[in-house]
């Protein structure tokens, strides 16, 4: 995990659990604080492995989305190719995670991720 130009960049291998999302929270929470203090940021999630996990660490996600967009986050990007082990099936999951909350899409490659994150901190 690390931050650049108001982006944080972060790669996680799948299986997803309850506890790799509870330090991933933790993580991103102080590096939060850092690109928050300079204005609107976004996230850039890569994952690789699976793109699966239980319904607990679902409802961590989604606890998380909305404590980030309280603290500026204004859009999230996964990148997730097209052999990560269930990425179409959980892509309408994401998808519902997010809607309402804050711009969220799903790239293959992290350049295209980049540019749109870009796109949306420039609104």
């Amino acid at each position: 995990m690390h931050h650049h130009d108001q982006i944080l960049y972060s790669e996680i291998d799948g299986p997803w659990n309850l506890e790799l999302i509870e330090h991933y929270r933790e993580r991103a929470t102080s590096m939060a604080c850092e690109l928050a203090a300079h204005g609107a940021w976004a996230a850039i999630i890569e994952i690789r492995g699976e793109a699966i996990c239980p319904l607990d660490a679902l409802e961590a996600i989604r606890q998380g989305v909305h404590v980030f967009a309280a603290r500026g986050r204004v859009c999230t990007a996964y990148v997730i190719a097209p052999d990560v082990k269930g990425a179409a099936v959980s892509a309408p999951i994401w998808r519902s995670i997010y809607a309402g909350v804050m711009p969220f899409e799903i790239f293959d490659t992290r350049d295209a991720a980049v540019a749109w994150c870009r796109r949306q901190l420039a609104a």
